[in-house]
């Protein structure tokens, strides 16, 4: 049987869970007083528009996951008085003459290991940074809350096509658990999630259902939460207007295709490969979002079918990806993480 998260929206706000500077707010992150969740069965989709949608939304993918300055090095530091300790640039894969990394943010000094969260960034899977503003505050926030935080790189469309990303996912997930990153991190090789936020998002999704059996093992994830994730690049998606040349064209290389016409976005497509033994899924959407919310239902609908445990969080108002992270929602990412990893 389906289990969703119980409870209202939590209006309360312990001033002490968020990072003691003043960082979220350059995420883009507005209060809304009335965050609303729908736990309700995704309708159908009964549009047929190839992969329309997911080149409607790729260049705008694109937009929200921006590069920093080149000029400016990438910091990642936390309050003094937090107790949070940062490293940056650790090699976990080196692939096709290319060298993967990651940051990291660790809580305070406790005897008991903690569960880690791997964070992925956007950028339309051509651009985007470990580095942005948006990771590395969320990276600090996690720590604070007691969580070991993961930013990582990986590939990049076109030179690098599907499923490319998804298997440096499932590399750092494995570099996690190995036993000399387990002691050096303090972190619990069982409780390995992940949060993306828009292609990011997609990324997280794709390792969720990837594979199955326990969710404890090798690159399988414990818990995820996804920030305006495209669920369905199947014919079955719904159609967001006129995709420009552009947008054909990232799509097209990040799938691999030719044209549209030969471009099957199944094997990509994170509904057509569910199973009862992915983790729970927190799934979080605004009614005016670049991903339509009905991506987030039918992805529920889909765990719904398995009995795997989903929630569905709708923003209300216009948002995407990391910018979704209003008070609320942050107030439930932790609940949810808390009862999940």
């Amino acid at each position: 049987m389906t289990r969703r998260m119980p409870g209202q929206i939590q209006h309360g706000v312990n001033t002490n869970d968020i990072p003691p500077r003043s960082s979220l707010p350059t995420l883009g992150l507005v209060h809304h007083p009335q965050t609303h969740r729908r736990r309700h069965a995704a309708e159908g989709l009964i549009r047929s528009a190839g992969v329309v949608l997911v080149i409607a939304l790729t260049v705008s993918l694109a937009a929200c996951g921006a590069r920093r300055d080149p000029t400016v090095a990438p910091t990642l530091s936390a309050p003094a008085d937090s107790g949070v300790t940062t490293r940056t640039d650790m090699v976990y894969r080196e692939i096709d003459g290319q060298t993967l990394e990651m940051d990291a943010c660790l809580p305070a000094d406790g005897t008991a290991p903690t569960a880690a969260v791997i964070l992925l960034h956007g950028g339309g899977f051509t651009q985007g940074s470990r580095s942005d503003e948006s990771m590395t505050n969320l990276c600090v926030w996690l720590a604070t809350n007691g969580y070991a935080a993961f930013p990582i790189s990986y590939r990049f469309a076109p030179d690098y096509i599907f499923p490319s990303q998804t298997e440096d996912v499932a590399a750092a997930v494995e570099w996690l658990r190995d036993p000399e990153q387990v002691a050096d991190f303090n972190i619990d090789p069982e409780r390995i999630g992940a949060l993306g936020s828009s292609a990011g998002a997609i990324l997280t999704l794709e390792a969720a259902t990837s594979g199955e059996g326990p969710t404890t093992v090798g690159s399988r994830l414990k818990a995820v939460v996804s920030l305006s994730g495209v669920a369905d690049m199947t014919s079955g998606a719904v159609a967001l207007g006129t995709p420009s040349a552009e947008a054909v064209t990232i799509i097209l290389n990040y799938l691999g295709c030719t044209s549209l016409a030969d471009c099957d976005g199944s094997a990509a497509s994170p509904v057509t490969h569910v199973d009862s033994s992915d983790p729970p899924a927190l799934l979080v959407g605004a009614e005016q979002d670049l991903v339509p919310i009905q991506q987030a239902q039918r992805m529920a609908a889909s765990l719904d079918s398995v009995g795997v445990a989903n929630e569905v969080i709708v923003v209300p108002g216009a948002g995407h990806g990391a910018q979704l992270m209003n008070q609320d929602v942050r107030d439930q990412t932790l609940a949810f993480l808390a009862e999940n990893l």
